[in-house]
């Protein structure tokens, strides 16, 4: 996978060192098993915990949004799951799916107003929050979450 223009880190992040990828039937149930499989990776590559943390509500959060709002919660269709780890210590989880995409208006603050005791509208106010930089592809089905 190529990182385009613009959508990494500011330095060049040099070569990916190590890249796995994790493919999930659109059901909400796949979804610990996926972030589980994510963890278990970013143990071995000995990213530090609070990272970790960081990057795996952060993939909670997108993975959710790609089975709901992306595939609609049809099992018959497919999230992807990208981790890449690059020489710098960067990190870049991708996360796709076969929806029409994500209309990528500014997120509102769900701690404000009447949003405040809805109980949905966080997952992409988390992702920005969490993650050092966020941009879209395909139409808003593919989100690029950096951690630096």
């Amino acid at each position: 996978m190529s990182v385009e223009a613009g959508a990494g880190p500011t330095d060049q992040p040099g070569q990916v060192i190590e890249a796995c990828e994790f493919r999930l039937q659109a059901e909400v149930n796949a979804i610990a098993a996926t972030t589980d499989g994510i963890s278990d990776k970013l143990r071995q590559l000995h990213v530090p915990q609070e990272k970790q943390m960081d990057i795996i509500l952060a993939v909670q959060e997108a993975l959710a949004n790609a089975v709901v709002h992306g595939c609609n919660n049809d099992p018959a269709k497919a999230v992807l799951c990208r981790l890449e780890l690059y020489a710098n210590g960067s990190i870049l989880i991708v996360v796709s799916d076969p929806g029409p995409g994500y209309s990528r208006q500014p997120v509102a603050d769900p701690k404000r107003g009447n949003r405040l005791f809805r109980d949905h509208g966080r997952g992409m106010y988390l992702i920005h929050q969490l993650m050092d930089n966020v941009s879209f592809a395909r139409n808003g089905s593919e989100i690029r979450m950096w951690k630096y």
